[in-house]
């Protein structure tokens, strides 16, 4: 099996080569052009995969027979009846893998998939020539996959503007930073990250989350393979994904619609949304008690303020905290032109950062009300609030929610995919590296949490890293953690009051300490 993984790559061109000779001599470019003339109109593949802003990943399920490291998926291979379950489960796309060699495809497969469903069909081959783009469409493909790692700069942008031409959509696959910029470079309007190594087959997980910063917010971002559970759809999607690609784990379902079903609704889209179109990392300035300070959180260049009603020392009125946001917001409007400011927006499109209130284990129609009156942008729960709080939090305020989530070992992980599934973001609060007292354990009492424990969450799933931080450790934390966010309040304080300078210093701190993917 290794050498014929490592020699994946060029045994399939030269393969595809081969067939696509015999096909043309079989069947000339001009008789495609005729079938296309005649054929329906292509359906809208792009806008299939755009999903709504906090809603799940849009599903491209696969029908494949087979796959050159796994064998044959399905002994009784039935195309338009797979197809059809996973359009009764929700699908978005379908995907028809048509290689003949390796996969044991057919654009006949296509065909059948096309003529038994209303959704968008994507071929999946590996394509080389135009004249595979035309037989795509004459065999009623509404998109077909172009794969950077098989093909140069110029060929990708040739067959994008047939593609094009013809009405139909590309998806553009990439597997590392390079090839992911060459896609947005060449126009492509939906790319597909994919973390399977053509070259060895390796799956590397890592790779969507690396990569999602590359590609702009115009563009349908597609994660492609690994994903088998809801519980990967749900990563993708919090991550920032658009859409899901799945095949082998659909392909082996022994009830398909139900897998497509929980894949079309795993979840993560509100974290996706609260992260869209804001710089890495997420910076929150958490406790801000006076105006004064939530200009500075402006003009600091800060993505959120937290607001905290819970009753503690840096507790805040409903009164006071409209004070604070209507300071912010007048303070981000004649800023606007802040290079600080410059890559977040607010609901309407303005340029201000998000204002958090912070409760602690309160009624949800108490923190409804105090969220309408405060006009807050985003609610944290900080106590031990259950999904169904959550989820009533969410319904009623109708705002993004942060769920503080407690890490203490690798068991408590189960509860950060938890608050991803019931609509949260995680803010994490590591156990701490040093505590004596069982209530100085965690993140939020000015103690540096166990960053290596919060590194193994933040691999996983986007989170906001909180407890200890400071200016003078922020950059440290980012590079051992390497969180979504950061959440600080005692450590931009002196002597129990918020320091202007140390605001300043902390958000400046975070903005330059993460690099761009290579």
């Amino acid at each position: 099996m290794a050498s014929m993984t490592t020699s994946f790559l060029e045994r399939i061109t030269a393969a595809t080569r081969r067939t696509v000779a015999d096909r043309v001599a079989r069947v000339p470019l001009d008789a495609l052009r005729d079938q296309i003339a005649v054929a329906p109109a292509p359906r809208a593949f792009a806008a299939a995969l755009t999903p709504t802003p906090a809603g799940p990943a849009r599903l491209v399920a696969e029908v494949k027979h087979a796959s050159p490291s796994k064998g044959v998926l399905a002994v009784d291979f039935d195309p338009a009846g797979r197809a059809r379950a996973y359009a009764a489960g929700g699908a978005a796309a379908i995907s028809v893998l048509t290689e003949p060699e390796y996969f044991l495809g057919a654009l006949d497969h296509l065909a059948t998939v096309r003529a038994a469903v209303d959704l968008p069909i994507l071929r999946k081959d590996f394509i080389l020539d135009p004249y595979q783009v035309y037989e795509a469409r004459a065999a009623g493909a509404d998109a077909v996959l172009l794969i950077r790692a098989l093909i140069d700069e110029p060929t990708l942008r040739d067959l994008l503007a047939l593609t094009h031409a013809l009405g139909m959509e590309a998806l553009v696959e990439a597997h590392d930073a390079a090839e992911v910029r060459c896609a947005v470079a060449a126009g492509a309007r939906v790319i597909g990250v994919n973390s399977r190594d053509l070259r060895t087959f390796a799956v590397d997980h890592d790779v969507v989350p690396r990569l999602r910063p590359l590609v702009p917010a115009d563009r349908v971002f597609v994660a492609e393979s690994g994903i088998a559970d809801p519980g990967g759809a749900l990563r993708a999607r919090a991550w920032g994904a658009d859409a899901i690609l799945v095949g082998e784990a659909l392909m082996r379902a022994a009830d398909p619609a139900a897998l497509a079903r929980a894949l079309a609704t795993a979840g993560g889209g509100p974290t996706a949304a609260l992260f869209a179109g804001r710089p890495t990392p997420f910076v929150k300035l958490c406790g801000l008690r006076d105006p004064a300070h939530a200009r500075v959180a402006v003009t600091a260049g800060a993505d959120a303020f937290g607001l905290i009603f819970a009753p503690v020392r840096r507790q805040v009125t409903p009164e006071d905290a409209a004070a604070i946001v209507h300071a912010a917001r007048e303070a981000a409007l004649s800023h606007s032109a802040l290079p600080s400011l410059s890559q977040r927006r607010g609901a309407g499109g303005e340029d201000f950062p998000l204002a958090v209130g912070v409760f602690v284990d309160e009624d949800p129609t108490t923190i409804a009300r105090i969220a309408d009156t405060s006009g807050l942008d985003a609610v944290q729960l900080s106590g031990h609030e259950p999904p169904a709080t959550i989820a009533a939090v969410a319904s009623l305020t109708g705002l993004p929610i942060l769920k503080a989530v407690r890490v203490s070992t690798e068991d408590d992980f189960a509860a950060v995919e938890r608050t991803l599934a019931a609509g949260a973001t995680p803010l994490l609060e590591p156990h701490a590296a040093v505590g004596d007292a069982p209530n100085s354990r965690y993140g939020g009492n000015g103690r540096p949490g166990d960053w290596e424990l919060a590194g193994r969450v933040a691999a996983r799933w986007p989170m906001i890293l909180a407890g200890g931080l400071t200016p003078a450790n922020v950059a440290a934390a980012l590079a051992a953690v390497r969180p979504r966010g950061v959440d600080v309040s005692s450590g931009t304080e002196t002597e129990g009051v918020k320091d202007e300078a140390k605001l300043r210093a902390f958000a400046a701190a975070a903005r330059g300490a993460i690099a761009q993917p290579d």
